[in-house]
């Protein structure tokens, strides 16, 4: 029998039973897949039948809970017990109800999951709150490292080690999962089960308009002399064989919307002791150099901000919003002076190309608003003295 159970309508289920059934609801990010799901001690099982047995002192029909003993038996009262732990649900399911048929024949029922189990994982190594954490029998390795508060920007991705009751070890690469989806990256774990997180060999560094969404080191490589824009991010991680610059950089979160993608180059120490710049566009597959340990990616970027200058209240620097023209700006500046010539208004873009700001009605990141003042005609010079002096003179006398 194939099936797939939300635990929502396994509680559902049991809520119809009555409140007495004990089953405390556990929230799930999706459903569960019974050909992969492993039944473990601890676990409870549903099982349902029409009628009743003879005998019955459980209520008569409804839904009957079987939790799994640390032996590893499923237990039917008055039915019997079968051996469950190590099966996957649908197997487990298929054994309780071959076993009731057997004992009843001519009667059947269905079996399935209706709490998962909840058991204790000790993590050490290279997470950032390694201990004991919690986890249930759907949980995978991920699931596990972030209990332990996610992995540590020195811990290694590619060789954790899985350690079973047993002494049996397995090492797990889990970027194959975090890359690919590879299921077989992201293992279920056991009771007894621990997880041991060593440190990276090897590190590549980054720096500029980047989206960091796994872990880094902070460090510095000594490769690289030139500073990135002030709101650049930087940082180490772990090295692995092979990969490349866009698989380094789309591995650890992707570029910042205002990142200058066809400009990513690598900063990489020779064996004289001196440096070579490698350009690496991401856009072009051809061009995707294979990293080395040690080697720098810088992506540079644009600052996300627009500078206003010339004749307005406040001239300075103002967070970029996308969408926004030239005049939003002039307004976030505190808007035009009186001398403020506000036709001539000018937008430097990023190339260094200039636009009149009425020909562009979205402002890139990293422009430069540009607010020239009135052309004084000849007449307008004394006039300007003249009104100067009689603010003073008026103001002297308010005084006195």
């Amino acid at each position: 029998m194939t099936f797939f159970l939300v635990l929502v309508l396994s509680t559902t289920l049991f809520a119809q039973a009555g409140e007495g059934a004990g089953i405390p609801s556990m929230p799930l990010m999706g459903e569960i897949d019974a050909n992969l799901y492993i039944v473990g001690p601890g676990d409870v099982l549903w099982f349902s039948f029409p009628g009743s047995l003879p005998g019955d002192t459980a209520g008569g029909a409804g839904p009957r809970t079987l939790e799994v003993t640390p032996d590893g038996y499923a237990v039917l009262p008055s039915v019997g017990a079968w051996k469950v732990s190590g099966l996957t649900l649908n197997e487990a399911a298929s054994v309780v109800e071959r076993g009731f048929s057997s004992r009843f024949p001519g009667m059947s029922g269905l079996a399935g999951l209706a709490r998962m189990r909840v058991f204790l994982v000790p993590v050490t190594g290279h997470v950032n709150s390694p201990g004991v954490v919690e986890v249930t029998g759907a949980d995978g390795l991920i699931s596990v490292l972030d209990e332990a508060g996610g992995l540590a920007s020195t811990g290694s991705m590619t060789g954790i080690l899985v350690i079973s009751s047993d002494g049996d070890t397995s090492m797990v690469n889990i970027t194959d999962f975090l890359m690919w989806g590879d299921m077989s990256c992201n293992p279920s774990l056991s009771l007894g089960d621990r997880v041991h997180v060593p440190e990276a060999e090897e590190f590549v560094w980054l720096e500029g308009a980047l989206h960091f969404t796994q872990p880094l080191a902070v460090g510095f490589s000594a490769a690289s002399e030139e500073m990135v824009w002030s709101g650049s991010r930087r940082g180490m991680t772990e090295y692995i064989p092979g990969e490349t610059v866009s698989g380094l950089i789309s591995r650890m979160g992707g570029t910042a919307p205002w990142a200058l993608r066809d400009s990513c180059y690598i900063v990489r120490d020779t064996d004289t002791g001196s440096t070579v710049r490698i350009s690496s566009p991401l856009d072009e597959r051809v061009a995707d150099v294979v990293l080395m340990p040690g080697d720098l990616v810088v992506c540079p970027g644009t600052p996300p901000v627009v500078t206003v200058s010339g004749e307005v209240y406040s001239p300075g620097t103002y967070p970029h919003t996308a969408g926004m023209g030239a005049l939003f700006y002039v307004d976030q500046a505190g808007g035009f002076l009186r001398a403020a010539r506000r036709s001539g208004t000018r937008v430097r873009l990023p190339d260094g190309e200039e636009v009149d700001s009425d020909d562009i009605s979205s402002v890139p990141a990293g422009s430069s608003v540009m607010v020239p003042r009135k052309a004084l005609v000849g007449w307008e010079d004394p006039l300007l003295i003249i009104t100067s002096v009689a603010s003073v003179i008026i103001a002297w006398k308010s005084l006195n």
